[in-house]
């Protein structure tokens, strides 16, 4: 099925106009940003209530150039992103470079497997950096190159297009794969997992996702621990794909200001992900639910799926 190119407007569309949606994710800046930001308070309000407000009243004109104009001035306007001084730049700053990188390490230690590992859609690279100094030998990869200087010593090839991971067969231990194959179109994302496949003995995802079934691993005691993913479970799941739409596109398209990141919104329930990458060259060994974690920005409703190469 060719991807439709209008889609993500009706899919950002229907998350804008669902009210329900929209004050959840509300909530949930809020929250990870007293959780992760030494600010007061009032500030946080200030700046969470005004992006939101505004989304609101522009709900109503949803036309791309409109919805790219809303999301490019709120970027600048609220958020600072051409102003290094404004205290959420300074704040999101530390949070990207320090805070996050040692987050994940942290969890990546007990999940890669083997210690040549591949960051794929790597990003600004702070993650990639961690890993390097944490012992591991790191190649990255972006269709985007926007790597700080730390990152721009590792191995780096920027792709043409998402499919094209220019490594050789089995030249790596893990393909990790960080909430970036919900920004792959549809109809490519099958060709980008049978090249990982084939670069790396073990591929290890953290995918956005939805419709968690009711047996999965440790999602009870995720339950009792997270107010948020209780909530976000009690959606129907129509209203929980609208809800990850406007999570991914308020922290790339506004709070970071990267308009020109391809977002298509193709979320998945995590028995649709299990499916694709089953039929795709890949073993799930592990599904591991992460939920609404404590210490992230921007909270989403994370499942790791740890897969090796099938026979």
């Amino acid at each position: 099925m060719s991807h439709d190119p209008d889609s993500h407007r009706r899919a950002l569309a229907g998350a804008l106009r669902n009210q329900r949606v929209v004050e959840f994710v509300r909530e949930t800046v809020r929250a990870g940003y007293l959780e992760v930001f030494s600010v007061p308070r009032a500030q946080i309000d200030a700046l969470v209530d005004g992006a939101f407000d505004e989304l609101a009243r522009s709900r109503a004109e949803l036309e791309p150039k409109r919805l790219a104009e809303t999301a490019s001035d709120l970027a600048d306007r609220l958020f600072g992103k051409n102003d290094p001084s404004f205290w959420f730049s300074r704040a999101y700053h530390h949070y990207k470079t320090q805070t996050k990188p040692e987050t994940d390490f942290q969890q990546l230690r007990e999940l890669i497997s083997g210690k040549r590992v591949l960051d794929y859609g790597c990003g600004s690279g702070y993650l990639a950096a961690r890993l390097a100094r944490g012992g591991y030998q790191v190649v990255t990869t972006d269709v985007l190159d926007y790597r700080f200087d730390e990152a721009r010593q590792l191995p780096f090839v920027q792709m043409t297009s998402s499919s094209d991971i220019p490594f050789p067969d089995d030249s790596l231990d893990t393909a990790l794969v960080q909430a970036v194959l919900h920004h792959v179109d549809p109809e490519v994302l099958p060709l980008v997992i049978q090249r990982l496949a084939r670069i790396a003995e073990h591929v290890l995802i953290k995918e956005d996702s939805y419709g968690l079934p009711s047996g999965l691993p440790g999602l009870e005691e995720k339950l009792r621990e997270q107010p948020l993913l209780r909530a976000f479970t009690e959606m129907p799941h129509e209203l929980q794909y609208r809800t990850l739409v406007l999570i991914d596109y308020f922290a790339n398209a506004i709070a970071q200001g990267i308009s020109e990141m391809n977002m298509p919104f193709a979320f998945r329930t995590v028995t649709e992900w299990r499916e694709v990458l089953e039929e795709n060259g890949l073993k799930l060994r592990r599904t591991l639910v992460a939920g609404f974690e404590p210490g992230r920005a921007h909270k989403s409703c994370h499942v790791w799926f740890a897969c090796d190469r099938a026979a």
